[in-house]
């Protein structure tokens, strides 16, 4: 049996290194898995002004299917973003969500328009580009956090 809440941990784990790796920031875990008002999401940089709400999901298989159009209520992808946005409209920031799906790679979920890379998939009615997660930090170099 799948314990959940580890497998999400390590999946939470595995994108706060990545963001570690590239960006030099110190990103940790929110604490109290985001049930803090004043913090949501699952990843932020203590004592810095996080300009996004960072969610992470670790599922068995992709949101990224077909039914994307078919069964609009039930998709984790779409229940995720709808979320994720009322989370960081709270602390005024903008949604930013990593997922990925047993043995696949890690893909980011943004509103910000990729400008150096045209490798990336655009779901229109949720206003997202999608993109493998290294690809996006790598080249399109985006401030997550600063100081205040």
């Amino acid at each position: 049996m799948v314990d959940s809440r580890a497998k999400g941990a390590r999946g939470e784990y595995l994108v706060r290194d990545m963001l570690r790796s590239y960006t030099g920031l110190k990103f940790e875990r929110v604490p109290a898995s985001g049930a803090l008002e004043y913090l949501k999401g699952d990843l932020y940089v203590p004592h810095t002004k996080n300009l996004f709400c960072i969610e992470v999901k670790n599922y068995e298989s992709s949101p990224l299917t077909d039914k994307i159009f078919t069964q609009p209520k039930t998709n984790n992808l779409i229940r995720w973003w709808n979320k994720l946005k009322i989370q960081a409209s709270i602390g005024d920031q903008k949604p930013l969500l990593f997922f990925k799906y047993n043995r696949s790679p890690v893909f980011v979920c943004t509103e910000i328009m990729p400008k150096t890379t045209d490798h990336y998939i655009v779901i229109r009615f949720l206003h997202i580009y999608v993109m493998l997660a290294e690809e996006w930090l790598k080249e399109e170099r985006v401030v997550l956090a600063h100081e205040f």
